[in-house]
């Protein structure tokens, strides 16, 4: 039985657009400023916490200096600051971000690159367990996805554009399911539709529940609309 609850994380919306964006282009820092430059108050608050990294060139450079993965982790590391400690840093604490990165390289090679969708996966998790830790009062509270997840991957073909979807399905099927019970399925080719009927009703419920908390987390229903992950 599966006893796993998803809360709804209010994210900032312009970051979890970057992070579900394709960054891979060379006008990288022009697609990002795409995104962030209408918030006025935000590019004012990066300008502050990225001061230390401005040779006098402005904001822009800064990006292109840093490159696009350790710009997101260290804006990530703004925005989980903030919600610890309840104001903006003066600067980034990438100390902050290492259990998002762990999950990151954790499952780098069945994901596609040029998207941050491991890391969003992260971010959303890091804001939920901090959530879950202060609404119960226990910071031992955690949502974590399971070893066996890894051994699961190994079987799907090729890499996943939306590798955070197909984490939280298998996460959900392996705890309903078992993983023996799941390996033997995905084996034999069953599609996730067929493998998901396979479920009690209670934890077909509990599974929807969660995956529209993340949908509405990071503001994607389409996958509610579309059957492949």
């Amino acid at each position: 039985m599966i006893k796993l609850h998803f809360p709804f994380v209010n994210l900032p919306r312009e970051f979890v657009t970057l992070l579900k964006s394709n960054l891979s282009v060379k006008n990288t820092s022009e697609s990002i400023l795409d995104i962030i430059s209408p918030n006025k108050a935000l590019c004012s608050i990066l300008e502050t916490t990225f001061r230390e990294f401005d040779d006098g060139r402005g904001f822009e450079r800064v990006m292109i200096v840093l490159g696009w993965s350790s710009f997101r982790d260290r804006i990530a590391s703004v925005y989980i600051y903030k919600y610890i400690f309840g104001d903006y840093p003066d600067k980034t604490d990438l100390d902050l971000v290492e259990d998002i990165k762990s999950i990151e390289s954790r499952f780098s090679s069945h994901c596609v690159n040029s998207f941050s969708r491991l890391f969003l996966l992260g971010f959303y998790l890091k804001f939920s367990n901090l959530e879950l830790q202060k609404k119960q009062d226990n910071k031992f509270l955690e949502i974590i996805i399971p070893p066996e997840i890894d051994n699961l991957l190994k079987l799907s073909q090729g890499r996943s554009e939306r590798i955070d979807w197909l984490i939280l399905i298998l996460i959900h099927l392996n705890l309903s399911l078992g993983e023996k019970m799941l390996v033997s399925h995905l084996i034999a080719g069953k599609k996730f539709e067929e493998i998901y009927s396979f479920m009690s009703k209670d934890d077909q419920a509990i599974m929807c529940q969660n995956l529209m908390a993340y949908s509405a987390s990071i503001e994607e229903p389409d996958m509610f609309l579309y059957e492949k992950v």
